[in-house]
C-alpha cells in the first residue's frame, strides 16, 4: 500500500453552507399545517435586529431566530395560539414538525427547537 492510498484528498473535509434565511424558510413551513397556531409573534428585539440585518441585505423574520451552537443548531420560535387549543400539544407538535421538516429537506439532524408561546388570541 502506497502513501497515496491513505490520503483522503480533502473529500472528507468538504462542507456545505446553508444560509440562515433558508433554514428559516424551511422551519416556518409547518406553521400553516398545525391547527391552533395564529401567527408568529414579533418582539421588539426582533424588530431592531430585523432593521439591522435588512441594512446588510440579510433576511430575518420576526418571531424566529437561528443560533449556531457548538455541535447543533438552535431555533427559537415565538408564536401566538388561538384560544381553546391545548398550548402544550401545539408546542410539542410544532417542535416535532420543524425538526422533521429540517431533517427531510436540509438533512439537518442536530437541531434544538424551542417554542415560546407569546400570547393567546381570541377570534
Amino acid at each position: 500500500m502506497s502513501q497515496y492510498d491513505k490520503l483522503n484528498y480533502g473529500l472528507d473535509t468538504a462542507t456545505i453552507d446553508i444560509a440562515d434565511s433558508v433554514i428559516i424558510d424551511v422551519a416556518i413551513k409547518p406553521l400553516s399545517t398545525i391547527p391552533g397556531i395564529h401567527s408568529l409573534s414579533p418582539r421588539l428585539y426582533d424588530e431592531i435586529v430585523d432593521g439591522i440585518t435588512n441594512a446588510f441585505g440579510q433576511k430575518n423574520l420576526p418571531g424566529i431566530n437561528v443560533k449556531h451552537r457548538k455541535g447543533f443548531l438552535e431555533i427559537n420560535i415565538y408564536i401566538r395560539v388561538l384560544y381553546g387549543y391545548n398550548v402544550i400539544d401545539i408546542a410539542k407538535q410544532l417542535q416535532s414538525e420543524i425538526k422533521q421538516t429540517l431533517k427531510n429537506t436540509l438533512d439537518l439532524d442536530n437541531v434544538k427547537v424551542d417554542v415560546h408561546i407569546e400570547g393567546i388570541v381570541k377570534e
